[in-house]
């Protein structure tokens, strides 16, 4: 188990430490973290040629072994043996986007508000794009943290909704009913908000990822970065991908309404590790449907990206 500090708030503090182990035969000792631990990275350790080398196999932060090469100014390094977070699915690259300026390519998502003036999204959502905004404002927004492992990104800027409450406390639970809401193929679909309706069907995403889940409310190119909320409109994760059809199809099958999110304690923690405080926002237990959706208007935002 390897650990680095990094220059972000949040993460937890082990209190097990200071922490002794051999490697090799030789012994090291990991001092007490004089801040928050901001990655936990699970890896071998190994001789190869006379030099050491690590094999990452799993990593407990959000930040994970991007934050590892990060502090090492790694940048041009490629990390055998990671896992593939887009195996067996597709994402929505962009399209749907409404016409641009001439000569100017636009490309477009979805956003969700969860602190004054915050909005998380889809990391490939905002990747390659040069200038953002909320489509229904006009409202510019900056990149403040992305993290391309987990596929979030957060932006700062003005915007009108309110933050919608992160359920972090409650886990989810197999064959709940959760809405999916966002800006699906805004050229054909018109601008305004779409919410779908479906269940959580799996609680694990493609190749067993805990932080992602599947559920089954139909989505489209486009409503990447939005939310998946439950009954009560409290978010539960954000719309990442669909299975990926041509896939299943060279394999001789098919599902329908395959989709996976990103559960929201992950925003959460990319939150506290960029040093924003989660809103205070109380949980909702008002299930009445038209208020639960009433509330999505204005918290639900659509992005349009310049490329």
């Amino acid at each position: 188990m390897a650990y680095i500090m990094d220059d972000r708030s949040g993460g937890f503090v082990n209190d097990s430490y200071p922490i002794g182990i051999s490697i090799a035969g030789e012994a090291y000792t990991l001092p007490l973290p004089g801040q928050q631990l901001a990655v936990v990275i699970l890896a071998e350790i190994y001789t190869k040629n006379g030099a050491r080398r690590m094999k990452v196999s799993n990593e407990g932060y959000t930040f994970g072994i991007d934050a590892y090469s990060r502090a090492r100014k790694f940048d041009r390094i490629e990390f055998p043996f990671r896992p593939s977070r887009e195996s067996g699915s597709e994402r929505d690259r962009f399209d749907g986007a409404p016409p641009g300026r001439s000569g100017v390519h636009q490309a477009s998502g979805s956003g969700v508000v969860v602190a004054p003036g915050l909005i998380v999204t889809n990391a490939h959502v905002i990747e390659n794009g040069v200038k953002f905004q909320v489509g229904r404002s006009g409202n510019a927004l900056t990149p403040l943290a992305v993290d391309q492992l987990h596929d979030l990104a957060l932006l700062q800027g003005p915007v009108d909704g309110l933050p919608i409450p992160l359920r972090i406390g409650a886990p989810i639970w197999l064959g709940e009913g959760v809405l999916a809401s966002g800006y699906p193929l805004m050229n054909v679909l018109g601008a305004d908000l779409k919410v779908t309706t479906g269940n959580i069907s799996g609680l694990t995403g493609s190749g067993g990822d805990v932080s992602r889940f599947q559920f089954t409310a139909p989505i489209g190119s486009g409503s990447s970065g939005g939310a998946i909320i439950d009954e009560c409109g409290n978010l539960v994760g954000i719309t990442s991908a669909s299975l990926a059809h041509g896939q299943m199809r060279e394999r001789g099958s098919i599902s329908e309404n395959v989709n996976f999110g990103i559960r929201s304690v992950m925003v959460h923690e990319m939150m506290a590790a960029a040093g924003f405080q989660p809103s205070s926002t109380p949980l909702s237990s008002d299930s009445d449907r038209r208020n639960v959706v009433h509330r999505l208007r204005n918290s639900v935002v659509s992005i349009l990206v310049e490329m």
